[in-house]
């Protein structure tokens, strides 16, 4: 590994040292996606060019708006701006033919067997071909940007799977042409039910949709529908609710923020105390003093 790699238990990240110094390229490898890589890169101005034997989709991220690249694909030239989206199919070549200024940009890479097991859990029965090679469509964007944004930010296992499958199913439905399948439960839906109890017993462990799928009898991606739909919230939003529920009761029992964190699934003393100030605006320490701990 290069300096400044890192690997949780779920995640594997590794910086690569390149040839110009400011660019920053880093690879991250999700332990539980076999056939599943994501790239975060930075401050780039090399003109990339590529051979895929996997099915990518590329997501500028800026980091400014007035970033242009142009890049050639499928016989024709292309601009792409912050918000598109550059799709590539295995078989398929790609070169950046111009950059106007350091660009960074996200990178979704499929293996061909993991999105053909993909597109069978979205009920697709036909061959995966992403129709066009750009795409500007909110929705897909602001899926790869949240899947971004979970993959670069030490979140949870259950947090990255849930926008990896939210991005996954975008992306088959709007670029490569295919209607999903669609089904409807209410909040009664026993799978809601049963994905709720486990995620009760098991809220500290890493846990990952296919976890949930299994005990629901459901494929990821019709749990990661049924469960919002029942809910109003997705799975990984309901198992940080527990977690800083449990973590807060254990404060007002006078335990250090430390070992609330680590008895309560979160990565470290730091993580915790930022997601309890997203959720009720004070510090851990502050509500044990408050609540007399």
């Amino acid at each position: 590994m290069s300096r400044g790699d890192s690997a949780s238990r779920f995640l594997v990240t590794t910086r690569l040292e390149t040839d110009q110094p400011l660019e920053t390229v880093h690879l991250q490898r999700p332990l539980w996606l076999e056939g599943v890589t994501f790239w975060t890169v930075g401050h780039s101005v090399r003109h990339w060019s590529m051979h895929h034997d996997t099915f990518t989709a590329s997501l500028v991220t800026g980091p400014r708006d007035s970033v242009r690249a142009k890049w050639h694909s499928r016989g024709e030239e292309r601009t792409v701006t912050p918000g598109c989206v550059q799709l590539m199919t295995p078989g398929e070549t790609h070169r950046t033919t111009a950059v106007s200024e350091p660009a960074s940009f996200f990178v979704l890479w499929w293996t061909p067997e993991a999105m053909d097991a993909a597109a069978r859990e979205l009920g697709i029965s036909p061959a995966v071909h992403f129709v066009e090679p750009q795409l500007e469509h909110l929705g897909v964007t602001a899926a790869l940007q949240r899947l971004h944004d979970a993959v670069n930010s030490g979140t949870s296992q259950l947090e990255i799977d849930h926008f990896y499958v939210e991005s996954t199913a975008q992306l088959i439905e709007h670029a490569g042409g295919q209607e999903l399948q669609r089904r409807r439960f209410s909040r009664y839906h026993p799978a809601v039910r049963k994905a709720k109890e486990f995620l009760h017993e098991s809220f500290a462990s890493n846990v990952s949709l296919d976890d949930l799928a299994r005990a629901t009898n459901l494929s990821k991606f019709h749990l990661a529908r049924c469960f919002r739909e029942g809910t109003g919230m997705a799975p990984h939003q309901y198992q940080k609710l527990l977690r800083l529920q449990a973590a807060r009761r254990l404060l007002e029992t006078g335990e250090t923020v430390r070992t609330a964190a680590s008895s309560t699934g979160f990565a470290d003393a730091s993580h915790l105390t930022r997601a309890f100030r997203d959720w009720l605006g004070v510090s851990p320490g502050q509500w044990a003093l408050a609540a007399g701990a």
